[in-house]
């Protein structure tokens, strides 16, 4: 479970973490949106699989954004090179947006579930007696 900052938080809990259910007294008690100093901790330790995430998610997603925009856009540019500059370069810009939200969607849809996780469903374990001592 971890140490506990003081016996308050053992001895008249207010509150306990959702996803741990380690218990916290007034004085220790979380926000909302927040998890305790472990959780977070594992939380912290998430970010190499959330980063990978966001480099499988967002380059095709920014690819195929800024790709659709300048097809679209390319027939009714002014014509030229400047005309095909210019739609380039919002096609690009586009496609910079579409990437950056990708990673913003990933990082707030993996917040969500961190938040929304509870703790296991399993009773606390007891020792039972041994059935060949009867």
């Amino acid at each position: 479970m971890g140490s506990r900052r003081c016996i308050d938080c053992v001895t008249h809990p207010v509150m306990r973490c959702g996803r741990c259910t380690t218990t916290r007294c007034a004085v220790h008690a979380l926000l909302a949106g927040e998890r305790c100093t472990e959780c977070e901790r594992d939380w912290d330790e998430e970010a190499p699989t959330r980063r990978s995430a966001k480099l499988i998610f967002a380059p095709p997603i920014a690819v195929l954004a800024g790709g659709l925009l300048f097809g679209l856009l390319l027939p009714i540019s002014i014509g030229g090179a400047v005309g095909a500059a210019v739609m380039a370069a919002i096609a690009c810009g586009t496609g910079v947006g579409a990437g950056a939200g990708a990673c913003r969607l990933v990082d707030k849809s993996a917040r969500a579930l961190f938040l929304r996780e509870r703790a296991g469903g399993l009773p606390t374990a007891r020792l039972l007696p041994s059935g060949r001592h009867r």
